[in-house]
């Protein structure tokens, strides 16, 4: 059984090379900044601390969301961005997939990165269906009538042995988007989705989703790539993605508790699964 220590922020700085912060939950509650984050981002800024913002995020550009962090006191230059709608491009990329028709359900933002991508954009029911559909967030659709028409369509895809290439560039069942307040991220319609066509088709690897943000590897294999050490840090609110995505990565991990964990001591942990369990917990960013 893992019991995670207490820590604070300058140990933090002064063991590791670079630290990962994650952004909804640790800098900002979903409309704020949080206590103490942007005195942090300050100190690091003057300081030469070598940190990155790893967020799941998709829906807006890069750009946008540096104005955005501005717009909340934050100074942090698009290069500290390690998001999962940039990841879109390496994954079509290993896959072959320029110029594939691809279905994108989601924001304007999330249209602008798998274009970048080399993708061909085709809409629902049009003529030209889509050999790969990108769910990137939980706005602004009908989800009844979209899942419907979605599973029919991988359904019969998938009986043609021309299976439909499902990408979930943000695995967040739910965030923070306000002091007490959630929303459902694109997970959870993806979760229906695949709970769905297993039942109608069996387990099968065709019918699960590429999943490119927290806890999987290949936005962690980014940021290390991004900070050239693995001597690093990460600092995040939810231990489903943030904690379980570290942990699986070889990178220590520290939970706060301003997002969607809500536990602060050491005891509380007794009951969490080892994958689940931090190393650390950070209850000041100050």
């Amino acid at each position: 059984m893992t019991i995670p220590v207490q820590t604070d922020i300058t140990s933090l700085i002064e063991r590791y090379d670079t630290l990962f912060f994650d952004s909804f939950g640790v800098l900002v509650d979903g409309v704020d900044a949080l206590p103490g984050a942007v005195e942090l981002v300050n100190r690091m800024n003057a300081d030469g601390v070598n940190y990155f913002v790893v967020t799941n995020d998709a829906s807006v550009s890069l750009e946008s969301r540096v104005k955005t962090f501005a717009s909340k006191g934050f100074d942090i230059p698009v290069e500290r961005i390690v998001n999962s709608g940039s990841l879109i491009c390496g994954y079509f990329a290993e896959n072959n997939l320029h110029s594939a028709p691809t279905l994108v359900l989601g924001t304007r933002a999330a249209k602008d990165y798998t274009i970048a991508a080399g993708a061909r954009l085709v809409e629902l029911g049009a003529d030209e269906e889509p050999d790969v559909i990108v769910l990137d967030h939980s706005d602004p659709h009908d989800w009844k009538t979209t899942l419907e028409d979605v599973l029919a369509l991988m359904s019969r895809r998938f009986h043609q042995d021309k299976p439909v290439k499902l990408v979930l560039p943000n695995p967040d069942f739910i965030y923070p988007n306000g002091p007490g307040v959630f929303g459902f991220g694109a997970a959870a319609f993806i979760n229906l989705l695949e709970q769905a066509l297993e039942r109608l088709h069996g387990p099968h690897l065709a019918l699960v989703a590429s999943k490119l943000g927290k806890p999987y590897s290949p936005i962690f294999l980014e940021a290390v790539r991004r900070a050239g050490t693995d001597n690093a840090v990460m600092i995040g609110d939810q231990l489903e993605t943030d904690i379980l995505g570290a942990n699986n990565a070889d990178i220590d991990s520290v939970v706060v508790t301003t997002g969607i964990n809500r536990r602060s001591s050491p005891d509380e942990f007794k009951d969490v699964a080892d994958e689940l369990t931090p190393r650390y917990i950070l209850t000041s960013l100050v």
